[in-house]
């Protein structure tokens, strides 16, 4: 490597040091911060964009995860109410046949749950009613949490035999679970007599298909109870029933049971309902100094980021060299950071993981569950730093948007950026050499998350960035 290329990498590296060091009244100096003098080989630049505008918004549609719904009721006097249930198929046990002299005993639905959320020793009531509705949920489509439930059942022929009525952090049965590795708190309610019996004289299980049209389906929904939502893991219908054989010369009766499953090979659906959005988010965007992203109330934060203006910026910054942005970090500071891991009665608790993307890739990601790519969106976890001046911790997200700048300005796309925030659960897959994202969703639990906004007098959001343009037929 020549003597000139050292010198052009250490400019670059100590001009994004200069700017990851330094407080914001020297980054914000302007483009004559820091440059180079070489004109025939590389000038480097600090600069900052404070023109973004920021704004609470609920228009785009939130597609809900099965893995992780909500039963029950989420109740804040500052984000309102929301109301959580569940639509849900069963798998078909396929090519299943009972023994013969079988006989019914009892059906029971088992949800399990991971925790909860709210008060857990208040009363939570449940019933469960059949999806008796004109339409049949489709495996293939795919459904908003906001989705009429009443396209799949009239919500009038309960499968209970009576109400159920739990207290969730006092629950009556549980289980060890190996994978979580801790025993799950579940709910076991028993269908009624004219369900129980409807459900086990099925007889056809050749196919799905075939299974659907005979049951299919159930709602599951909270009744009273405002105070109190489970975050259910799994839920499953159990057949209980006996047999007899005969053994030698005697008759012998064996009890058994037949276990149908909600699993991935069936559509589930996550439903919510949230009282007063318009009112709540009228009242939210009072607050001119923050912005807030709620789940899993559909509620985030749009961005516009005049980049028009910042790419000509770029342009005519670096004299007629090809321009390379080297470090745009956007920093999303979080005002309720100091509420991560605790449990409060209200939506308090900031979210773990927030994703940055173009608006126009929401349903690509979310719709079509395609991983995002960092030019169509930026994940960012929440971290905490210790600020010496202030004597506490700030908490905040970090997004380095410079392979999106870099792509626009290859692809000489200097239009405005119409970008939002929202929360995601994610997964990684690790393997014998590497760990890759493997999965990333929309957030389903409970989370407000409060941030800085664009309007914020004492310290809005900004973009910091180091760029600089190479001359690659001089500099070698």
């Amino acid at each position: 490597m020549g003597r000139k290329n050292i010198w052009i990498i250490t400019t670059v590296f100590l001009a994004i040091l200069l700017l990851d060091g330094c407080k914001d009244d020297v980054v914000s100096a302007g483009s004559s911060a820091l440059q180079g003098d070489d004109a025939e080989g590389v000038v480097v630049r600090v600069d900052t964009l404070f023109d973004i505008v920021s704004s609470i918004q609920s228009a785009l549609p939130a597609y809900s995860s099965p893995d992780s719904c909500l039963l029950g009721e989420c109740r804040s006097a500052d984000y309102g109410i929301l109301k959580a249930d569940l639509l849900t198929q069963f798998a078909c046990p396929e090519g299943w046949v009972y023994p013969d002299s079988s006989a019914l005993d009892s059906v029971c639905l088992y949800i399990y749950y991971r925790s909860f959320y709210g008060d857990g020793n208040a009363p939570l009531g449940i019933n469960v009613y059949e999806l008796d509705g004109g339409e049949r949920l489709c495996y293939d489509s795919t459904y908003s949490s906001d989705t009429d439930i009443r396209r799949f059942t009239t919500v009038t022929r309960s499968v209970l035999s009576q109400t159920e009525v739990i207290s969730p952090a006092n629950p009556t049965d549980s289980v060890y679970s190996s994978s979580l590795e801790t025993y799950m708190p579940f709910v076991r309610m028993k269908l009624n007599a004219e369900q129980a019996s409807r459900l086990f004289n099925i007889r056809d299980y050749s196919s799905q298909e075939a299974f659907n049209q005979s049951f299919p389906g159930l709602y599951i929904t909270s009744v009273y109870g405002s105070s109190a939502a489970l975050y259910i893991y799994s839920l499953c219908l159990t057949i209980h029933y006996h047999f007899t054989y005969l053994e030698g010369k005697e008759y012998k009766t064996m009890s058994d049971n037949k276990v149908l499953y909600a699993n991935s090979e069936v559509k589930q659906l996550c439903h919510y309902e949230y009282a007063n959005r318009d009112n709540i988010l009228y009242s939210l965007g009072q607050d001119t100094a923050c912005d807030y992203i709620l789940s899993p109330a559909n509620i985030y934060t749009h961005l516009t980021v005049p980049t028009t203006d910042l790419m000509t910026r770029i342009d005519s910054g670096v004299q007629d060299r090809t321009p390379y942005i080297n470090l745009a970090r956007l920093r999303i500071d979080v005002l309720n950071g100091g509420s991560k891991g605790k449990k409060e009665d209200n939506w308090a608790v900031p979210a773990d993981n927030m994703l940055l993307l173009k608006e126009d890739a929401y349903d690509r990601i979310f719709k079509e569950n395609k991983l995002p790519s960092d030019t169509s969106a930026l994940l960012g976890t929440l971290t905490s730093s210790y600020n010496s001046e202030t004597a506490g911790y700030e908490y905040y997200y970090s997004f380095d948007m410079s392979s999106l700048f870099t792509d626009m300005l290859r692809n000489s796309k200097h239009d405005t950026l119409q970008m939002i925030l929202v929360p995601v659960e994610t997964e990684y897959t690790t393997t014998s050499s590497t760990t890759y994202l493997s999965s990333i969703r929309m957030k389903q639990s409970v989370s407000a998350t409060r941030i800085r906004s664009s309007r914020n007098a004492q310290s809005p959001m900004k973009v910091e960035i180091v760029y600089s343009g190479f001359n690659t037929k001089k500099a070698r």
